[in-house]
């Protein structure tokens, strides 16, 4: 029945096409074209040139086969087109800075409020590797069509492969276990640990040459003992095993010392801004000579006080998210963060500072700001990342506040774009698959309502996402 249903679907249109000389391609309903056209954008193709004014995006399949303005691409026979007129496009956003072992709230963190009695930190860890996809949904809802795991578990490295082939994930890039000076972490699990004291030349080096073989995309140092002569020659152990493995170091590195020393040992990216001092000009001059990316992170410091501040019952955890993206499972647990208010770690003093927090003028560190503004204009290279997972800084949805921060910082929001996109792609070392929409790389971006280079902010009017040449509206995701 259905396939005599079928055929006279098959006839019916082909008499139509015979009686109606419209001049277009009649295919039959079963039929999908090769290829997707989407017309009349203006486009930023991420590389930081001029916008194209009615653009044109020919795609084959998962892959941009011809990007331009009108009359630059030739309209293939048969494809399908769509009109975008009076939209915007950029590439597919990029988190630089992101932890899939952490939830965004404190169950995940027992070293800043210890709720292991009401969520076993096993049974957490568990449901964060199993579970990847609601984190997924949330970055491509948002815009995210590639996320930096800069830290965790083993297991966040096989997320590499398992999400490059699942079409609805955002591409992943991966570290795996942090090399520090501590010894031990409460989110560690005997079986599986987050984090490697290098209490040895050997610890650093074999970890470096596990995490390599797994495939890691950078082994991050957290912290530097940078006052102690007989640490840092371990550092400088495992950076030239690092070098020789053909991996790059990752550093979370806040003092303006560490910094600095990270930067002599070769480190190619750092995750987090200097915090404690204004950068100076040695500082300036090794990151320009080693051709290291700053990831500023500005809103992750204060997102803790933010989530203390709901657990304690002083406000509500405060976060925009108009299309949904934030998964059902995160909505519950800040939506029930009071019930720990009485929690010892909450004492009266405690809440007396949370009180005092003020979520708008004290979201965003001073010195942080101008260390930002000074290495944008000093020409290192600046990534976006939210360092989501931490308390309060939530996967998805927190890479929009943060780059309105930057853009506060005194970043161009056509600046900002490039930031978020292409040298993204850099962090992740996926800059010859995607990250900007040219010819040949994969077909990730966003269509959005209104103009993300006059004002940053308007990268929250996001209407569809592509990933891997697939689009939808981000209310699906």
């Amino acid at each position: 029945m259905n396939f005599l249903f079928e055929e006279k679907q098959k006839l019916l249109l082909t008499t139509l096409c015979m009686i109606f000389a419209w001049g277009v391609a009649c295919t039959s309903t079963n039929e999908k074209s090769e290829y997707l056209v989407l017309e009349g954008a203006i486009l930023y193709d991420g590389t930081g040139g001029q916008s194209i004014g009615n653009s044109v995006i020919v795609i084959k399949g998962d892959t941009i086969n011809c990007v331009g303005g009108e009359g630059d691409c030739t309209i293939p026979g048969g494809a399908t087109v769509k009109d975008v007129s009076g939209k915007y496009i950029t590439p597919g956003l990029i988190d630089s800075h992101v932890h899939f072992f952490q939830t965004g709230f404190f169950d995940s963190r027992p070293d800043a409020l210890d709720l292991r009695d009401t969520f076993p930190m096993g049974e957490v860890i568990a449901y964060q590797q199993q579970h990847p996809q609601r984190y997924y949904n949330a970055y491509l809802c948002s815009g995210i069509t590639g996320v930096y795991d800069v830290g965790g578990m083993s297991w966040s490295v096989q997320l590499q492969q398992s999400a490059e082939k699942n079409p609805k994930a955002p591409h992943v890039a991966a570290a795996g276990p942090l090399i520090t000076p501590v010894a031990g972490a409460p989110f560690d699990l005997p079986s599986n640990k987050v984090l490697v004291h290098l209490d040895s030349k050997e610890a650093g080096i074999q970890t470096v040459q596990y995490m390599s073989a797994l495939g890691s995309t950078g082994i991050k140092f957290w912290q530097l003992d940078a006052d102690s002569e007989e640490y840092m020659e371990r550092v400088e152990a495992v950076a030239q095993e690092i070098e020789r493995q053909d991996n790059k170091m990752i550093a979370h590195a806040t003092t303006l010392k560490q910094a600095k020393a990270a930067l002599e040992n070769g480190t190619k990216l750092l995750v987090h801004s200097v915090q404690d001092k204004e950068v100076d000009q040695e500082f300036i001059d090794l990151a320009k000579r080693e051709e290291t990316l700053y990831n500023p992170t500005l809103i992750v410091g204060s997102g803790y006080m933010l989530a203390y501040r709901a657990a304690a019952g002083i406000a509500p955890f405060p976060f925009e998210d108009p299309n949904g993206c934030v998964d059902p499972k995160t909505n519950k647990l800040l939506a029930n963060a009071s019930q720990f208010s009485e929690h010892p770690k909450l004492t009266v003093d405690f809440k007396e500072r949370l009180k005092s927090f003020d979520p708008v003028s004290d979201r965003v560190s001073a010195t942080n700001m101008k260390n930002l503004k000074k290495v944008y204009e000093a020409g290192i290279p600046i990534v976006v990342g939210t360092d989501a997972g931490n308390p309060g800084t939530l996967h998805g949805v927190s890479i929009y506040e943060e780059m309105e921060a930057m853009q506060k910082a005194g970043i161009p929001a056509r600046d900002l774009i490039v930031m978020a996109t292409k040298n993204g792609a850099m962090a992740m070392e996926r800059l010859d698959d995607f990250g900007t929409l040219e010819q040949g790389k994969l077909a990730n971006l966003i269509v959005l309502e209104n103009d993300p280079a006059s004002d940053i902010a308007n990268m929250r009017s996001i209407t569809h996402t592509m990933i891997k040449g697939a689009m939808k509206n981000v209310a699906e995701y």
